[in-house]
This record gives C-alpha cells, structure tokens and sequence, in this order.
C-alpha cells in the first residue's frame, strides 16, 4: 500500500513538475531575463531567512504523531509553534527591511513574497498533518493544484494587466492561497485540542538539533542566487535559474522519500522492526539509481534540443547548469532513504551535524567557483560547485555511516553509470555518422528517448541488474484497477478514528 502510495505521490509531482514548466515557459515568452531574474532573486532573499517558519516542527510532527496516542493535542502543539515563529518572523523581516535601502518596487516585491512564504509555511503544516495521519495522497494532491492556478492566474493577467514584476509576484502569492483554500478542505474533519505541556516540551527536544541545520540549509539553498545577481547580473539569475527549473524534477525522488518514509521508519522501530527499514533503504536505492540513469541519458543527449527548441538560443548557458545539476542528484538519491532514517531514529543532532557541516562546505566552494578573486566560473562555477560538494563530502559520511551503523552503500550506482555513459557513447556515434539535427527533426526525440530507455533498461537486465521478479513486483504495483480504488479511498472526505 505504501509502495503505491509512493507511486501517486511522484504521480503528482511530476504533474505539477509539467504544469509548472509550462507556467515557467510562459513566462519566458512574456517577461524579459531581467524581470524573471528580479523575481527569482526576490525568492531566494526571501527564502534564506525561511528557516524561522521552518526550524524543525514539521519533521518533529512526522516522527512523534505516530507514536502519540492524543493526536488533536499533537496538532494543537504543532499549529501553536506555527503560530509563535510566524509571529517572529514577521518582526525579524520589517525589522531588516528598516535598515535596508531598496527601491519601492523591490521592496514592494519582497513584502509580496514574505507574505507568500508565511502562507506556505501554514500549507506545509497542513500538509504534515495529514502525511502523519497516513493521508499522503491529500496531502499531495494539491500540488497540481497550486501548479494550475498559477498557469490560469498567469493567463487572466496577460489579458487584463500589463506583464509587470509586481503582478508576476502577485500571482505566485494569489496561487499559495488556493492551494491553502484545498488543504483546509482536508484538514476541516481533524479535532484540534490544546497542546499539553509535556508535548510542547517533546516536541521541542526533537526540534532543537534541527534548528542550526535549517538555518545553514536555507542560506546554503538560496545564497547562489544572491551571489550570481551580485557579481555577475540579474539576467545570468535568469538563465541559471531556467536550468535549474527545467532540472527541478530531480527533487521529486528525494522529497517524495522523505515525506512518505519517515512515519514508515518510525513505526517501524516503534514496532521494534528496524531490519525493515534497511531493506526498504536497500531497494529505494536500487530502483531510483537504475531509474535515474536513464534520466540522466536523456539529460546529456536531448538537453540542447529541448532548451534551444523551447527556450531560444538566449539560453544556451542554461544547458551546461541542467546537466551538472541532474549528473549531481544521482548522488543524492542513495543517501536520501538513509537520512531519512537517521530522524527516524531520533539522531537528529548526528542529521543535524552532517547537513550544517555540508552546507558550510558547499557555501565556502559557491564563493571559491563564483567570486571574481576565486575561479569566477559564473553560474556554470554555481552548478559545478554543488556537484563538487556531494562527490566530495557525501562518500565520507556514507562512510561514517557505514562503519558506525552499517548503512550500506549501493555499489551498482557506479554499473548504472557505466551502462549510461555506454548509451550515450553509441548514440554519439549514431547521430554524427547519419548527420541528425535533432533542432531540425525535433519530433524525433520523443522516438529516440523511448528508444534509448529501452537500450539503456535492456542491458541492465540482460546483466541480470533488473531481474523477473523485479518487472513482476512492478507489473502488481502498477495494476490501474487497484490504483485508482487506493486514489478514491484517500482523496475521499470523510471522518475517521485518526481524524477525532
């Protein structure tokens, strides 16, 4: 059951990772470089300081509303907290926009997105309730909702409005709303009670450790931004920011792990069946590191195309940043089961220790790649230095890990590599000795990709990588009558015991 789940879940994201990117195109046909780039560094100035709606209580709420048999007063102590850090934050930014001297549309767009990121810090509670509760699916499926209205949001005002920054912010706030609006549908049925002394203090334990590592997490995650617009323009935000996005599905493994496994795991220890959990770290590995090697064959082959097709050759540095970005993401798809089980355990503060000392790393070499007295490679030095962190930092840890708690490492990643780059060696060959442009004959590429996914799928299992009961255990999950019963039972409204 939960399998499917999973399947649903990345369903979704790939659903809102397709709405999104035609929102995303329609704003580079719109807008110029410079507005998209405006927006972008807004976001990322905004969203460093994040970490004060989001010091740790929803991944607390993950781990200890499974265990708790008072599930309203659960909710009442994680909504409380919500409450107290959106209070702060709200002093914190009117505080630091007092003493800094921006021009009113700046200021005006930042104030926009600081109201956006309060409302987003409420869904992401929302959300939390109901993944605790075991309703994944509600609490996911607004994802393709959020991602649609900003697409019918950003259509209405070409017509009614003129395409200025301050509307392209508006809509992005306006969408965040009603994803709140489809959240409070959900949530409506779930008593909340007020939290008990000894839950807040609980809750608060679990926190602490994570705070300093949302801290250095958010700066790390939004500090490139702010580099590239200083030193080099807000037009290279833009294009570093297309090959980002068009890249942005290679977070939907890792997030969809993370949301659906963590009240796994914990039930799991608490039911004193922790060898569960390495085997299920064990084939989450496997099957999102074969999986990813054909992305990233596709990346590598057809990424020129599609961003020259779709994007224009204004973008054409946006190609190198998409696949160092998707190359770099293979990495961190065998360990993000792994993590995922530390806060499972309740190792917050080894989790905690492992990510600020990453995040420090990976903040010292964005300056030493991007500054103009360091490598000043630009945003290509941006993407290069986060593939160097994790080829750098992560095998370490993985190695700590392994000696201290037997986490071990999924060695095929390096065959799944082998097999790719073999792939896309032969396709190289091909495409020069019968002269294709596939700029030319784009509709080609779908053919070729399915073609390559194949090959690619082929030798693996001709290498007995992939086995029988591998395609048999796929071939079960992906039974459509019994997909579609699981989506109507957990996307129905209605009460239950875990709701009261």
């Amino acid at each position: 059951m939960q399998v499917e789940k999973i399947f649903f879940v990345i369903a979704f994201k790939l659903t809102k990772y397709v709405l999104s990117f035609f929102f995303f195109y329609l704003m580079v046909l719109f807008y110029d470089p410079s507005a998209i780039g405006t927006v972008q560094f807004a976001i990322a100035f905004v969203s460093i300081f994040s970490f004060i709606f989001n010091v740790g209580f929803s991944i607390a709420h993950l781990k200890i509303y499974p265990e708790e048999e008072n599930k309203a007063s659960c909710i009442g102590t994680l909504l409380s907290y919500k409450v107290l850090f959106i209070f702060l934050s709200l002093i914190f930014y009117f505080t630091l926009l007092s003493f800094m001297n921006l021009d009113s549309i700046l200021l005006n767009i930042i104030l926009i997105f600081i109201f956006d990121l309060i409302i987003q810090s409420i869904n992401t509670s929302f959300s939390n309730i109901l993944i605790a509760d075991d309703k994944t699916l509600k609490a996911t499926f607004p994802w393709i909702v959020i991602s649609s209205s900003k697409i019918v949001l950003l259509i209405i005002s070409l017509f009614l409005f003129s395409n200025n920054i301050l509307t392209l912010s508006i809509i992005y706030l306006l969408s965040s709303v009603i994803h709140s609006g489809f959240l409070l549908i959900y949530i409506f049925p779930y008593k909340i009670v007020k939290p008990k002394k000894i839950l807040l203090k609980k809750y608060l334990k679990y926190t602490y450790p994570l705070i300093f590592s949302n801290v250095i997490l958010m700066i790390g995650g939004n500090i490139g931004i702010i580099l590239i617009n200083f030193w080099v323009s807000s037009e290279a935000v833009a294009f570093y920011y297309v090959g980002d996005h068009l890249s942005v599905f290679r977070t939907i493994i890792p997030n969809v792990i993370s949301l659906v496994m963590i009240s796994i795991f914990s039930k799991n220890i608490a039911d004193n069946k922790a060898e569960k959990n390495n085997f299920i770290i064990a084939k989450v590995s496997k099957y999102f590191c074969i999986f990813w090697g054909g992305i990233i064959i596709l990346s590598f082959l057809y990424s020129d195309e599609i961003i020259i097709i779709f994007m224009g050759k204004n973008y054409f540095s946006s190609i190198f940043v998409f696949n160092v970005l998707v190359l770099a993401q293979i990495i961190i798809i065998n360990d993000i089961a792994v993590y995922t089980d530390l806060n499972a355990r309740g190792l917050t503060k080894l989790y905690s220790t492992i990510m600020m000392v990453g995040e420090f790393y990976n903040i010292f070499l964005m300056i030493l790649f991007i500054a103009p007295f360091g490598l000043n490679l630009g945003i290509n030095g941006l993407a290069l230095s986060i593939l160097f962190r994790y080829l750098t930092y992560n095998p370490i840890v993985r190695f700590f890990l392994w000696k201290k708690y037997n986490y071990k490492y999924n060695l095929g990643i390096f065959l799944y590599l082998f097999v790719a780059l073999i792939v896309i060696i032969v396709n190289h060959f091909f495409y020069e000795k019968f002269s294709i442009d596939l700029t030319i004959h784009f509709y080609l590429i779908p053919f070729f990709m399915i073609v390559n996914f194949i090959i690619y799928f082929g030798i693996l299992y001709l290498l007995r990588v992939i086995k029988k009961e591998d395609i048999k255990y796929i071939k079960l999950l992906l039974n459509i009558k019994n997909l579609i019963n699981l989506l109507y039972e957990d996307l129905a409204i209605k009460n239950n015991g875990s709701e009261n």
